[in-house]
């Protein structure tokens, strides 16, 4: 998003500095620039108020301080005029509506978690605009350059974009595409890019319906399990974050084609490309970066292809059907190769005999043995209203799991163990020692995730509190389904889940 729509301002006055007069350039309300800047702040506000967003709004302030610090010397440098930086502020906001750095709280509004992350990736993307030029144009769009090269640079262990999936659709939802849809409408038709838009998500829909049925899959923090087949389909081509990227990114006029017919090729350019790079991914992170890398790709390359385009216009007289027919099935065809890698489902946890549950004993566990089981808001946030019938079951196998482990370290027997736990508690039953059993006070329902790998599929778990002997308890332990009954596989200290 670099929002250079128009290239100057109306000068309504000037200052006059050491005796030189300097024309100032002040916003004007018929600037496509505003429009679209309310539209992403009104999307802001809706992150921060309802969506649950992990970005703080002192991580915002610095985006937009670092791209304005940047540019009202440049453009005075450039142009010897002081000017309003609507462009500049478009950058930045566009680089803090997708990068979040990892550890930032929802509901910390000032924390400057890696501040120097966000001011770094705003400043290169704002100095690309005035560095990487091809006939007085910016050649990429520079938010988008920016981020790509901090996801490619610091990795998913440092920072993640924003998620594809923001959520249930609920009455805060439809706002969120009733705010993007007007905001669309008013600069994309103003501007005559909306044909290029479409071009854009008519290319990618469909390419995205080829990886679909060739049984792609990614994994996804908000996710419990893989995410396959329609499920994919569906979550990433009406994702709000595609919205963004084909309605206000992509249509940057500085960085696109300025007549109708090259736009759309652009936009379809851009579609094959983002669709190309993310078919071989397996994480969300790769997904979502490989679509904002597809418009990187194109930009950098439009200068060569509209000369080479041209070029066999005039030697070969080959109308865009005639380009379009020939393209279509070698895309096809790279598109479900690339996709090789995605086209099996990664597992959510540890492998269980089917065996080994046929040997599970019945137990039966005593009366008030379990707490009043709730649900937290992580999990009903992801999973929705469905965890909460789930939440009995867990809870009781949970129970009858340790029951079982206990028999089977008192006979030492790890085939019998091996009916009730799985992964490491079972890698690890053998140098256990036996405990007394918990009186359990609590359970909550929790997601349990990977510190280590924020792309991780998350797990379920039961944040459990009590007393074992006079001991406090206070625990997270770590479930897996296993086709209706659920296995124990680990536990955590409260505060690791």
């Amino acid at each position: 998003m670099s929002g250079r729509m128009v290239r100057a301002m109306p000068a309504a006055r000037s200052v006059r500095i050491r005796g030189t007069s300097y024309p100032v350039r002040l916003p004007s309300i018929r600037d496509p620039r505003l429009h679209l800047a309310a539209t992403i702040t009104s999307i802001q506000v809706m992150g921060q108020a309802f969506l649950g967003w992990e970005l703080s709004i002192a991580q915002i302030l610095v985006c937009l301080g670092t791209c304005a610090l940047i540019e009202v010397p440049m453009v005075f440098w450039e142009r010897k005029e002081i000017v309003w930086p609507a462009s500049a502020l478009l950058t930045g906001n566009g680089v803090a509506l997708v990068l979040r750095v990892n550890g930032t709280e929802h509901g910390d509004w000032w924390s400057m978690n890696g501040w120097y992350i966000f001011a770094a990736t705003s400043g290169l993307a704002l100095l690309s605009k005035h560095v990487l030029r091809f006939r007085g144009r910016p050649v990429v769009n520079p938010s988008n350059l920016g981020l790509v090269a901090c996801f490619l640079l610091l990795g998913t262990t440092v920072v993640n974009p924003l998620d594809f999936w923001w959520g249930q659709m609920s009455v805060e939802m439809v706002a969120v595409y009733l705010i993007l849809a007007i905001g669309a409408l008013t600069v994309t038709r103003r501007l005559g890019l909306l044909p290029m838009s479409l071009a854009f998500w008519g290319v990618f829909a469909t390419s995205l319906a080829v990886l679909s049925l060739s049984g792609h899959c990614i994994s996804a923090r908000w996710s419990v399990t893989p995410v396959c087949g329609a499920d994919f389909w569906w979550i990433v081509a009406t994702s709000p974050e595609v919205v963004i990227f084909m309605l206000f990114m992509i249509t940057d006029p500085m960085t696109s084609p300025t007549e109708r017919r090259p736009r759309m090729v652009f936009g379809a350019a851009v579609g094959l490309t983002s669709a190309l790079l993310l078919a071989p991914m397996q994480t969300e992170y790769g997904a979502k970066v490989a679509v904002l890398a597809g418009l990187v790709a194109v930009c950098a390359l439009r200068p060569v292809l509209t000369l080479a385009t041209e070029r066999l216009d005039r030697q070969l007289a080959l109308s865009t059907p005639v380009r379009l027919a020939a393209v279509v099935p070698v895309a096809l065809a790279a598109l479900v190769v690339a996709g090789l890698p995605a086209r099996t489902a990664a597992t959510t946890g540890p492998a269980v005999a089917p065996a080994a549950l046929a040997e599970r004993p019945d137990v039966e566990v005593p009366e008030g043995a379990i707490p009043d089981v709730t649900v937290s808001g992580d999990v009903t946030t992801v999973v929705g209203d469905a965890a909460s019938s789930q939440a009995d079951a867990m809870a009781h196998d949970l129970v009858a799991a340790l029951m079982i482990e206990a028999d089977a370290r008192a006979a030492g027997d790890s085939e019998l163990a091996a009916s009730a736990i799985a992964g490491e508690r079972l890698e690890d039953f053998a140098t256990a020692s036996a405990d007394e059993p918990i009186e359990f006070a609590t359970m909550e329902v929790v997601l349990v995730r990977d510190p280590e790998d924020p792309q991780a599929v998350p797990r379920f778990g039961i944040h459990a509190t009590g007393t074992r002997g006079s001991a406090p308890v206070d625990t997270v332990y770590v479930l897996e389904d296993a086709g209706g009954t659920w296995l124990l596989t680990g536990e955590q200290a409260s505060g690791e889940a």
